[in-house]
């Protein structure tokens, strides 16, 4: 019997407030990485209605692969996923993570991790669009700000890259959470080196 490893994750939670009173409802992720990886597509998958990306099916690939295959509106897609998570500068623990960040900063560190990313692929948009990135957290310190988003959203949509959407997903609870579309290929617009 395999046993799959586990994977750290950090703490997402929220706060319920009713007519009883409030609480903090903390997110439990899966343990395995396939299991938590699953779980958050399946919830962006949901949370994702007013996308332009229709995703109708997904299915999980092996290692060594695309994370994911999706059928979408637009034909068969792929899919990666990165999780937003500096820990190797906390040496990969995330009790260590500060509670702040520079804006400016971090999001350096997520479009250099996705242009890292980019470079595993060879391609260049106008050449290849059926590969999309899914950026996501687990842990409340590392969600990105509107500063942040906004700065990711100009350097991806400035600087060639190998997919056609990006977005980013920050799960609330086992049932939604924020998605934000940072990039949007555009048949329209072609990169030319000079």
């Amino acid at each position: 019997m395999n046993k799959k490893p586990s994977k750290p994750t950090g703490t997402m939670a929220v706060l319920s407030v009713s007519s009883t009173g409030a609480e903090i409802k903390k997110l439990e992720f899966p343990k395995t990485k396939d299991a938590i990886e699953e779980f958050i597509v399946k919830t962006f998958i949901k949370n994702s209605s007013r996308m332009p990306l229709k995703i109708t099916d997904v299915f999980q690939n092996n290692e060594n692969d695309f994370d994911f295959t999706i059928k979408t509106e637009e034909g068969t897609k792929y899919l990666e996923l990165m999780e937003i998570a500096p820990l190797e500068n906390l040496r990969g623990s995330y009790a260590q993570a500060p509670d702040r960040y520079k804006p400016y900063d971090f999001a350096r560190y997520i479009v250099e991790k996705i242009f890292g990313k980019s470079k595993r692929y060879k391609s260049s948009p106008s050449s290849n669009t059926n590969i999309c990135l899914l950026i996501y957290v687990t842990d409340w310190a590392f969600v990105p700000s509107e500063s942040v988003i906004h700065l990711l959203q100009y350097w991806t949509a400035n600087v060639p890259h190998s997919f056609q959407y990006i977005c980013c997903y920050l799960p609330f609870d086992q049932f939604s959470g924020p998605v934000e579309l940072i990039y949007l290929f555009s048949p329209s617009i072609l990169w030319y080196s000079v």
